[in-house]
């Protein structure tokens, strides 16, 4: 009786792996943000999400940020508990690049007490990037100098990288505690750096090996208030996502491979196969999951197919995502 239990334990294990780790060549991912919102989120983070990822097979996450509600206070307590709940998803092979929730609306008036988002940051590249993750060294794991959010890595002939760009227009309005023009030298800063570590990521995607490029990050590009581009007169009111945007597409052209923008951000659970338009018609658009939307995707990615060189799963039943932005 004992025999057959365990048999049928092993046979019931065995087929949820198989639901991920399909026997092809198809390079699988999780890729999940914008969570947990709540204390309930949390709990089921941990009862619903964790335990599918770890069955899954999968080499890595990549969490796009914000893991915690704008609206929640910012303290030391709270940041090394959210950094061991994220880590745990799988340890040692979880991505992190920050959201506006994590540092820059730490300035808000209403939370218990409001800080300088500049040095919530500092407080974040300290606990989060202190240590080195327990990937493959053929992985090639690489950290913007300064930057340590922004990472690229390899894994079987796909290129991967984080920029760290996020909402509230880039970190470019509601500046409540820190001094305007010291918040916005500091974007500048990161918006060089991100410009920098994206061609960096499309140089390195040239390479013959790699087949495809993932790019992850916090903002939705695609919600802007204003069109204007960035200016030392017009550092705030103009779209803080132009920059990225214009790099995206034009080395997307340029490399004629496939390209993956994930983000989240935003409410919408879709995906934008036109994002490119015209003139990059290889760059697509993942609009992850988060946001009150709980779930995480399965990202998957096959370089070789020119029709479909990505597809995505609901983590949660494994069903396709379909819904187009």
């Amino acid at each position: 009786m004992g025999r057959i239990a365990i048999a049928g334990g092993i046979a019931i294990l065995l087929s949820v792996v198989s639901i991920f780790a399909r026997a092809d060549d198809t390079v699988r991912f999780v890729a999940l943000g914008d969570l947990p919102y709540t204390n309930s989120q949390a709990k089921d983070l941990e009862a619903e999400i964790k335990p599918k990822i770890y069955v899954g097979g999968f080499p890595f996450v990549i969490h796009y940020g914000d893991f915690k509600s704008g609206g929640d206070d910012c303290n030391d307590t709270e940041l090394q508990a959210a950094y061991n709940q994220i880590m745990s998803l799988l340890p040692g092979r979880v991505f992190f690049t920050p959201g506006d929730n994590d540092w820059t609306d730490c300035d808000r008036k209403k939370l218990d007490p409001p800080i300088s988002e500049l040095a919530r940051l500092a407080k974040l590249r300290d606990v989060f990037y202190s240590k080195p993750l327990a990937v493959a060294e053929k992985m090639q794991v690489q950290r913007q100098m300064g930057y340590p959010e922004n990472a690229t890595w390899q894994y079987r002939g796909v290129q991967f990288a984080t920029v760290h760009v996020v909402g509230t227009n880039n970190g470019r309005v509601e500046v409540k505690q820190d001094d305007f023009w010291t918040a916005m030298t500091a974007v500048w800063a990161r918006d060089t750096a991100n410009a920098a570590w994206l061609k960096h990521s499309f140089q390195q995607a040239k390479d013959d090996s790699i087949g495809a490029l993932v790019v992850a990050m916090q903002a939705d590009p695609t919600k802007v208030r204003w069109k204007e581009p960035c200016t030392a007169d017009n550092p705030d009111r103009c779209d803080g996502f132009l920059a990225v945007k214009k790099i995206l597409a034009r080395r997307s052209a340029e490399l004629d491979k496939p390209v993956l923008l994930i983000h989240g951000d935003t409410r919408d659970y879709c995906v934008d196969r036109a994002f490119g338009g015209s003139k990059a018609p290889n760059l697509w658009r993942l609009n992850g999951a988060g946001d009150y939307t709980f779930d995480a995707t399965v990202v998957e990615v096959r370089a070789d197919n020119e029709e479909q060189p990505f597809r995505f799963r609901r983590l949660l039943n494994d069903s396709l995502l379909n819904s187009e932005c």
